[in-house]
């Protein structure tokens, strides 16, 4: 949202869609800005993903980690074809990024980043599962809770940035996701609550951990950080 501390945020967004270079269900795929604050957030946003060292997972100073297989980091470089060839703008190219020569033959991809994706793109109704962001410009927040609930048969999770506590509020009551974060990264809940998705992020008949005594329960999670 436009109020959002962006030196707060910022750091935030590259956990959101970097953390274990994107290989969890509960990363970000897409980044929704709101009204004017587009521009900065995109400048940022792009600065900070390229500046990211990449190397061995043991290495303190790398990061980002390779990608688990050469599957998965074919399967992510198919996922930046896809969105060239349905016309979303790449900002920043991770693919074939400069290594030393002992990571040459790992299966890295560096921080991506599209810029003009649409909710009806590929790209925006599916997971990379890897380190690929898209940015879409909306003007209102209902604007960004109607993609979040329409764009994608998908209903894991979502989050807001936001000072604001009404804008936090109608967030967590309108989006149709399990998880909820309000100026956190990852929406990721401790051993003691319930793991809850919507849609087809739902698998099973219950949904996991102490939620499945609450069998006709369906439960909204939210994890709220305060500026």
């Amino acid at each position: 949202m436009p109020d959002a501390d962006l030196e707060v945020t910022a750091p935030r967004l590259l956990r959101a869609f970097y953390g274990m270079t994107g290989q969890r269900c509960l990363g970000s795929d897409i980044l929704i800005t709101v009204g004017e604050v587009y521009e900065a957030v995109k400048k940022r946003f792009v600065e900070l993903s390229a500046q990211m060292k990449l190397g061995y997972g043991l290495d303190e100073k790398a990061e980002l980690g390779p990608l688990t297989t050469l599957q998965a980091k074919q399967r992510v470089l198919n996922f930046i074809e896809k969105g060239i060839e349905e016309g979303a703008k790449l900002l920043l190219d991770g693919r074939n990024p400069k290594l030393e020569e002992k990571y040459a033959k790992g299966y890295f991809v560096a921080p991506t980043v599209f810029d003009e994706v649409s909710p009806d793109m590929w790209i925006a109704r599916e997971e990379s599962f890897g380190p690929v962001a898209g940015i879409m410009r909306v003007e209102s927040l209902d604007e960004a809770i109607d993609i979040v609930n329409n764009s994608s048969s998908y209903g894991h999770s979502a989050s807001i940035f936001t000072s604001n506590i009404n804008y936090a509020r109608d967030f967590r009551r309108a989006v149709n996701v399990g998880n909820v974060g309000i100026n956190v990264a990852i929406a990721q809940p401790y051993a003691f609550f319930p793991l809850g998705s919507r849609k087809e992020s739902f698998f099973g008949g219950v949904h996991s951990r102490i939620d499945a005594v609450r069998l006709f329960t369906d439960v909204k999670m939210v994890v709220t950080w305060r500026y």
